[in-house]
């Protein structure tokens, strides 16, 4: 009996990592170009698949609202985001600047630029991005992981620069370790990733709309 990539439910149905509704609809983006070509798929349990669907939204609200996503995520932001707005207003305090600037690398136009950081919940964002980082652990191989996952936001600011620093210096290096890893995913202008695993821990790139990234570890021993 085929079960739930986290747990030991039967698998009833499938989820996308990431979830689906990170990649463009047809009618967003222009005649011709499909960005939901071969998305990843593994096998949920109907209470692991439905029940962060909102998770799921909070997670394209504030990738798409981010300086860092390119125009592909912009495009989100303006059609799938904003009428998700307009059905609930109330969502647009999840969206609300801090009043302090940070300075924030933008890698599609590779320019230093200085942006006013969403307060976003970081709890809710690692809990969809841990789900994700496991579901693609699954597809690479064909395990599950029942270890400690941590979920690390170079993008956001932390608030303690000692702290914010610290998380440069582990990006780089996760760089630098998954340097010689071809990058995976069919639609890599929303969506591709790295994977690697040393002889204790497992390392993971994710990288949204061209640049906004998550590294995951894990944490094998």
């Amino acid at each position: 009996m085929l079960t739930c990539y986290m747990c030991e439910k039967p698998a009833n149905t499938t989820e996308h990592a990431p979830p689906k509704c990170i990649f463009p609809e047809s009618k967003d983006v222009a005649v011709g170009l499909n960005y939901r070509k071969n998305l990843i798929t593994v096998p949920s349990c109907d209470e692991h698949n439905t029940a962060k669907s909102r998770d799921d939204e909070y997670l394209l609200h504030v990738l798409a609202a981010s300086i860092t996503s390119s125009p592909t995520g912009l495009t989100q932001f303006l059609t799938k985001v904003r009428r998700s707005l307009e059905r609930n207003p109330s969502l647009v305090n999840s969206l609300m600047p801090g009043d302090t600037p940070v300075m924030r690398h933008v890698p599609h136009k590779a320019t230093l630029e200085e942006a006013f950081p969403i307060v976003a919940n970081g709890e809710r964002i690692d809990r969809v991005v841990s789900h994700c980082a496991r579901a693609l652990y699954f597809h690479e191989t064909s395990t599950k992981f029942a270890g400690r996952v941590k979920v690390i936001a170079p993008f956001m600011s932390y608030g303690l620069a000692t702290f914010d620093n610290a998380v440069s210096g582990a990006l780089a290096l996760a760089k630098a370790f998954l340097a010689d890893t071809a990058a995976r995913g069919e639609n890599p202008e929303v969506f591709s990733y790295k994977f690697a695993r040393g002889p204790q821990t497992a390392v993971m790139l994710l990288s949204f709309y061209g640049g906004t990234e998550f590294l995951v570890q894990f944490d094998e021993r």
